[in-house]
């Protein structure tokens, strides 16, 4: 009698455990309910009031495949990105070379500000010696404001920086860099009064007045290869630095005659090292390394100006410029 008794006990512990757990779980979906109903309620809303405004947008996983630019090119190629017009137009008409062999009438110059004075800026007038260009601009330049010049004939002022000389000594052009631009006012003989209508630096006497060259191209330059093998070097960069980085512009002694057009990307290759080969007594030159790259923003025939797009290293004037390795 004892023994049912005690089972009768342990069955009666068992069943409240129970009792009580499902009581606690009752609870519990009681809980979850409201939780889930007012949720539904919620979104409900949510999709009443924004139904017209905010469209319900599906997505999945998914792969994405982009085209390359021109040619299988190299992803570093890809991650120097394009130079946009804004940039391509600043360095277009900042630098200009007159290459030696060109046929140049005698160039118009700059003889004195009016009034004899020695410099001269936007809104002054000077007089110009020599033989004006006949194909000048019939356009005023964006930067100037207010004037009412629309169908003058606009010319560039220009000076003279440095000759660009190849390897053997021979002379493959003048460097020109951009001051400003003019308009003619009247001429007498040989003789000219102009305006000068902008300008970035001052105008001195023995500035030269060319005709403005054409405008940059009208979309944006991507980096691709050249499909000739490039084989060149620093000449010089404008501004007289001697050591170069990023973002400066050099200039080159390849052209278009090279078959470089403008966007083409050169690896800069610093000079190769030399070490003593202890083993055969013998100075040894080590292959050169890569040091950076440059995009060519305004090629002519024999000289091409570039844009430095990255550099691991400081280059310098003598750096050769190759096609790319990739």
């Amino acid at each position: 009698m004892k023994m049912i008794e005690t089972s009768f006990t342990e069955y009666g512990i068992v069943l409240a455990n129970f009792m009580r757990r499902a009581a606690r779980q009752n609870a519990l979906c009681d809980v979850l309910k409201r939780v889930v109903s007012l949720l539904s309620g919620l979104l409900i809303s949510l999709h009443a009031v924004g139904a017209e405004t905010l469209p319900v947008v599906t997505l999945s996983p998914q792969i994405r495949t982009l085209p390359m630019p021109d040619g299988a090119l190299d992803a570093r190629v890809s991650e120097l990105g394009t130079l946009s017009l804004e940039s391509l137009n600043a360095f277009w008409r900042e630098h200009r070379v007159i290459e030696a062999g060109a046929r140049q009438p005698e160039m118009a110059y700059v003889l004195a500000g009016e009034h004899q004075r020695l410099i001269n800026g936007a809104g002054d007038r000077i007089y110009a010696r020599g033989a004006m260009p006949s194909h000048a601009l019939e356009s005023v330049p964006s930067s100037v404001t207010n004037r009412a010049t629309t169908g003058l004939a606009t010319f560039g002022i220009y000076r003279q920086t440095q000759t660009y000389t190849a390897d053997d000594g021979a002379v493959l052009g003048q460097a020109l860099s951009h001051i400003g631009e003019a308009r003619l006012v009247r001429s007498e003989e040989d003789i000219a009064l102009l305006e000068v209508l902008s300008a970035h630096q001052e105008v001195r006497s023995n500035d030269l007045i060319l005709a403005l060259e054409p405008d940059a191209p009208r979309t944006a330059l991507q980096p691709r290869l050249p499909s000739s093998a490039i084989n060149g070097r620093i000449l010089a960069v404008p501004g007289g630095v001697r050591f170069i980085g990023a973002l400066h512009i050099i200039a080159l002694d390849v052209g278009t005659q090279d078959g470089l057009e403008p966007g083409h990307l050169l690896q800069v290759n610093s000079p190769s090292e030399t070490v003593f080969d202890a083993r055969r007594q013998v100075v040894t030159p080590l292959p050169p390394s890569p040091a950076g790259w440059a995009m060519v923003v305004k090629p002519y025939q024999q000289v091409s100006y570039a844009l430095v797009m990255q550099a691991s290293s400081m280059l310098e004037v003598g750096d050769r410029v190759v096609t790319p390795d990739l």
